[in-house]
């Protein structure tokens, strides 16, 4: 059974930065998404807001409210925000505190350590609840060096880059995964970022959460285990950050560490300015 949760995004629901929670609510096979937490859009269903989320997902002021109207208290609250820095905006701290003081783990997946903050580790710990950092960096021993490996995978392989951050990325990976296995080609994907993991993707890592000189090797140790493990026709890579936008490059890791010859580029063409 899937684990039940909350997905805080606190007014950022509509906006580039509420990436997480659209990939949640789009479909996890990891948790139930029960409700989202955001004051602008009280009343609304996800549905609404984000394009192809199911409208059956209620939005709630507060974990307060949520909790005096639903009568399931959910196992975890998420952070449903990608921000540039991977910094906690100061508005969210209150709805965090929320949840914890009524015994909902939070799970983030923030560059800022939650658990680093003392007040947030007390709530928790006084409350028997737990503080889930998934963009902490894994220990050194547990990582890999790229060796050649994915040279033997034959596998049909294909990366979805783009030209840009924010662009859709892994969420093309997910309408093309699904249109691939309703046609009976047998498809795995491997995620690359916190949004991937929460949405229960059996292989991957998160890239940047990992030391630069072992991104190859994680590269390379997914792709191989996903082809031994899952044996599928086609795999698919996500990409993460952008090819173009020197405040994130990002690509060739994908092309030369996971040995891919294919590609699906991502372009908007409506932007005119790296942000």
């Amino acid at each position: 059974m899937k684990d039940s949760a909350v997905i805080i995004t606190d007014g950022k629901l509509a906006t580039l930065d509420g990436k997480t929670a659209h990939g949640l609510i789009r479909g996890s096979e990891r948790f139930d998404v029960l409700a989202v937490i955001d004051h602008l859009h009280v009343g609304k269903e996800a549905g609404e807001v984000v394009p192809g989320a199911s409208k059956k997902i209620p939005i709630y002021a507060s974990i307060a409210e949520y909790l005096q109207k639903q009568p399931h208290k959910p196992d975890y609250c998420i952070l449903g925000v990608a921000l540039p820095g991977g910094k906690l905006p100061q508005e969210f701290t209150g709805e965090i505190q929320s949840a914890l003081e009524n015994g909902i783990s939070v799970i983030s997946g923030l560059h800022q350590h939650l658990s680093d903050n003392p007040a947030l580790r007390e709530t928790a710990l006084r409350n028997h609840a737990e503080i889930i950092d998934i963009r902490k960096p894994r220990p050194t021993a547990e990582l890999h060096f790229w060796n050649g490996d994915v040279m033997g995978v034959t596998t049909s392989k294909i990366a979805v880059l783009g030209i840009d951050c924010t662009v859709g990325k892994r969420t093309t990976c997910r309408f093309v995964l699904e249109t691939c296995l309703e046609n009976g080609i047998q498809t795995e994907m491997i995620y690359t970022g916190q949004t991937g993991w929460l949405q229960g993707y059996q292989h991957g890592f998160i890239l940047d959460a990992t030391p630069n000189d072992f991104v190859s090797g994680e590269i390379e140790k997914a792709i191989v285990e996903c082809d031994r493990q899952s044996h599928p026709d086609l795999i698919l890579i996500e990409g993460q950050s952008s090819l173009m936008n020197p405040a994130g490059p990002c690509g060739s890791e994908f092309l030369l560490s996971g040995n891919v010859k294919g590609v699906i580029l991502q372009h908007v063409p409506f932007r005119n300015y790296f942000d």
